[in-house]
């Protein structure tokens, strides 16, 4: 085991639950395999008390109270008092998905709110090794923090390993509110789901194959004891250890043998793990993505301000057809940063090893072009492969640097001048005339977009 320090005394809201623990060996060595699946709950969540000062439970159990006197207590299940709602107000069940729906409005109309709602999901993110999640929440957190395709029925799971990342919604999403696991007859029809049908087979192989650890429940929780009842029927001893991570003391008192309790924030745990792992260097620090925004804009910016400096694209244009390969460099380049922080979401620039991949497969494609003599593509590609470089001497040295801007004959060049010097001097008579064959309608500067290679 590795022991993790926490915050020590600290009692501010963010580290308060930060409780050091004693990480799992096994929990280790099943993220570095790949093999690590998270089982995740509303703790995580929107249900969590650093969003909201009061739960979903709590809001509806109020207004039942208050509007039609019905005097509940909170010894009614979950599933139980959605049952009421919907048996006792007007509409109840549409009713009930316009509550479930304004609580995830009211979240996502404040960002402080929504980035406490999705702290955790963003520290999932960070650890591409993660690929499997189930949850029992209906938000999309993890489809749109994790970029984790949605399983939710059973013709949705012959696809589930098409997708590189993916998360079981067992109790419905409220991207398809049909689906939407509430009350009591949603429960038993769930618990039928996952006893007889593909999508509870399916969970049953993977719980019964890797390592899991439950996130986000409460002690007592009627829920994780049903679906672990449900899951773990039928493997008897061959049934894996199960993990819990709470902050609920509680679990501390646990006497079922196939949960061991972890005390500490799901979010720290998360933070904890993704730590060893780069520690172990089978992943890297995330601030490749700062430097890919960074470079994007410097290079975006002085993109924008060449472009707009020139008088009369098509007069240089004609005198000099070379320049449209630095257009096309250019725009390679910085397409090669703003894919690296749009896709922030799945990881992958985090796998040692990754960057280098991609940069060889580039490297053959400008030699395929080369070869071709499809200069444009190759110049395009030769930028987009400059960039990935470049991400990748950032990541080794820390160093923030951009390469020049203007290109030809692998030669680059800090200003448009030096370019077109060098050209006078050094032109390729072959290539100018193949480029002087490039017909631009009036007022049109080239763009190449993403899809150009």
């Amino acid at each position: 085991m590795e022991k993790i320090n926490g915050s020590g005394n600290c009692e501010c809201f963010m580290c308060k639950n930060n409780v050091g623990f004693d990480m799992p060996d096994e929990i280790i060595e099943a993220v570095e395999k790949n093999e690590l699946i998270l089982f995740c709950g509303a703790g995580i969540s929107t249900e969590s008390k650093t969003v909201l000062p009061t739960s979903f439970y709590m809001d509806i159990l109020d207004l039942l109270n208050d509007d039609y006197n019905l005097n509940l207590d909170t010894n009614i299940s979950f599933s139980e008092l959605m049952s009421t709602f919907c048996n006792t107000v007007p509409n109840g069940r549409k009713q009930l998905i316009r509550k479930i729906n304004d609580r995830f409005d009211r979240i996502q109309s404040f960002p402080e709110l929504y980035n406490s709602a999705t702290r955790f999901h963003k520290e999932v993110s960070e650890i591409p090794q993660i690929k499997t999640i189930v949850t029992t929440n209906w938000d999309d957190y993890f489809e749109k923090e994790c970029s984790a395709t949605s399983i939710v029925d059973n013709k949705d799971t012959a696809l589930w390993n098409t997708f590189n990342r993916r998360v079981f919604k067992i109790h419905g999403s409220i991207n398809n509110i049909g689906s939407i696991v509430a009350t009591i007859d949603d429960y038993a029809r769930c618990y039928e789901k996952l006893s007889n049908e593909p999508v509870g087979d399916r969970l049953k192989t993977l719980l019964g194959s890797n390592c899991v650890v439950f996130i986000g429940f409460s002690f007592g929780d009627e829920d994780l004891n049903k679906i672990i009842d449900i899951l773990s029927k039928k493997l008897d001893d061959f049934a894996n250890q199960f993990y819990l991570v709470t902050v609920d003391r509680s679990w501390e008192n646990n006497t079922d043998s196939r949960i061991i309790p972890i005390i500490t924030d799901g979010q720290f745990f998360i933070h904890s793990l993704k730590n060893i792992l780069i520690e172990k260097g089978q992943l890297l620090e995330n601030e490749i993505y700062n430097f890919a925004k960074y470079a994007n804009q410097v290079a975006s910016e002085f993109h924008t301000d060449w472009l707009n400096e020139i008088d009369n694209f098509h007069d240089k244009f004609t005198s000099y057809p070379e320049i449209i390969l630095s257009i096309a460099y250019q725009d390679g380049l910085i397409h090669a940063y703003q894919r690296c922080y749009a896709n922030k979401e799945k990881g992958e620039y985090l796998i040692p090893g990754y960057l280098s991949k991609v940069v060889v497969s580039y490297h053959e494609l400008v030699s395929k072009h080369k070869e071709n003599k499809n200069y444009l593509q190759m110049y395009y590609d030769l930028g987009y492969q400059d960039g990935l470089i470049n991400l990748e001497i950032f990541l080794e040295t820390n160093e923030v640097l951009i390469p020049p801007l203007f290109i030809y004959e692998d030669e680059n060049f800090a200003t448009e001048k030096e370019l077109l010097d060098f050209i006078k001097d050094n032109r390729n008579s072959e290539l100018y005339h193949l480029l002087k064959e490039i017909r631009l309608t009036d007022d049109t500067i080239p763009h190449f977009l993403p899809w150009y290679y």
